[in-house]
């Protein structure tokens, strides 16, 4: 059964750069479905980083279509290949393109007028917003660096993945809920922008419904025990 940390991670390389070898190795092997079997359980569990007992998780065994349409199933069921997914990622995941659908939440995101307000306050569009300064302090408070791939947006979406599967493998599970609560709401407005793409999108759109249920069932989990 595929832990927590390890369907963030599988999250994370979805959206991010990765070799060849690893993503075939990921998505011709049985390791798919135990992702999507993990995200659906993840998607129904009161705790992160928290194994449920046997008996609570069969009580919870509600089937991916009871969070997604149709389409995003069928086509998580049909991951892409190492070449489509370069080649979505070249059309879509490029800055400064007609069709770009760069994941990096700065880019969703309002400029903050700060106490000195900015040639770009209240703007959007942008990259190197206030949530990319937020990441690499964060980044850095965790004793990390970030990837020289993510230099220049370490809001990236694949990064905010990668670092809530970070904070589970240490332990750090309320910081993992608090973190998905805080940050990754923008992902309702970059959901828009997939959907404008159509079904050449279908496979990152249901990725990204799979990321907003986790991140309401724990906001409702926090909610029933407030």
């Amino acid at each position: 059964m595929m832990e927590d940390e390890a369907v963030f991670s599988v999250l994370a390389q979805c959206f991010g750069p990765v070799d060849e070898g690893s993503w075939s190795q990921l998505v011709g092997s049985s390791l798919w479905s135990d992702f999507l079997d993990g995200a659906r359980r993840v998607m129904q569990a009161d705790e992160l980083g928290v194994q449920a007992a046997p008996l609570a998780r069969a009580r919870k065994r509600c089937p991916l279509q009871e969070f997604l349409s149709s389409g995003e199933v069928n086509a998580l069921f049909a991951p892409p290949t190492y070449d489509e997914k370069q080649a979505f990622a070249a059309r879509h995941f490029t800055g400064g393109l007609p069709e770009s659908a760069v994941p990096v939440e700065s880019l969703y995101r309002t400029w903050s007028a700060g106490a000195a307000p900015a040639p770009f306050s209240q703007q959007q569009g942008l990259y190197l917003g206030d949530s990319a300064h937020y990441l690499r302090e964060l980044v850095e408070r965790l004793g990390m660096e970030v990837p020289p791939a993510f230099s220049a947006c370490p809001d990236h979406l694949a990064l905010e993945l990668d670092l809530v599967a970070v904070m589970l493998r240490s332990g750090m599970r309320e910081e993992a809920r608090q973190f998905l609560a805080e940050r990754f709401a923008w992902l309702t407005a970059y959901r828009m922008r997939l959907l404008a793409l159509e079904d050449e999108a279908r496979f990152y759109i249901g990725l990204v419904d799979v990321i907003l249920a986790i991140r309401a069932q724990q906001t409702t989990a926090d909610a029933v025990v407030a």
